[in-house]
């Protein structure tokens, strides 16, 4: 027996794909699963390589254009370009490993479960990502802070900067990532639902405040003070 696995359709399925999962070992394959991982991975390193090309966070480079240093200038975005496609591998090998890792420890449910749903909260989040980068390359022009967080508005009452890289952190994909995590998860809880909310509350919380705080180092000076 063969298991069509069709992304969207088990998204708002939710007990099609947890009957699946628990059930594997009675389907001969799962066929599209591995085509739908592959297609969202190479989908997650070409919009990061678009967003570079473009400029994003690129702007230290253009003193090197500026001042006549062509061959530089080119040399530092190849550099760049890599630099933003290792990190696109990084994005997704710590949401598809690592964070299920975590979530597998917290709730005690089996790893390659918790893996399928990871692939919904990345597609999310890269869509997330996806828009704004559009709407700054609408408006030409790029802003610390993603205007689907409330950090903006905070902006405009509050400087304290952690707080603000904190608040960035929590976006409307944190939320939908918060539904789709418990939507799927709370169908092979066998104890308190509650205890599963506020664990996934929580781990969100918690990465927040560590990208808030790797957010407000001075890790490039202190690379450059290693090197010199």
């Amino acid at each position: 027996m063969v298991f069509h696995y069709k992304f969207w359709h088990l998204l708002f399925h939710p007990s099609s794909l947890t009957y699946m999962l628990e059930h594997e070992e009675e389907y001969e394959k799962i066929r599209g699963y591995k085509k739908a991982l592959w297609l969202l991975f190479f989908t997650t390193l070409l919009f990061f390589a678009i967003r570079n090309l473009w400029g994003m966070h690129t702007e230290g480079l253009t003193a090197l254009l500026a001042n006549g240093l062509d061959d530089r200038y080119m040399f530092a975005r190849l550099i760049s370009l890599g630099g933003a496609i290792l990190w696109a591998i990084a994005f997704f090998i710590f949401h598809y490993y690592v964070l299920t890792y975590m979530l597998h420890l917290l709730t005690d449910l089996p790893f390659k479960w918790i893996q399928k749903v990871q692939l919904y909260v990345i597609t999310f989040i890269v869509l997330e990502k996806a828009v704004t980068f559009l709407v700054f390359a609408i408006v030409g022009f790029t802003t610390p802070f993603t205007f689907f967080s409330l950090a903006p508005i905070t902006a405009y009452f509050y400087q304290d900067e952690y707080l603000l890289y904190f608040l960035n952190q929590l976006t409307v994909a944190t939320v939908v990532t918060i539904i789709i995590q418990y939507t799927f998860l709370s169908q092979w809880e066998e104890e308190s639902k509650k205890i599963l909310l506020a664990k996934l509350i929580f781990v969100q919380i918690g990465l927040a405040l560590m990208v808030a705080a790797i957010s407000i180092l001075p890790i490039l000076k202190w690379i450059e003070g290693g090197v010199s």
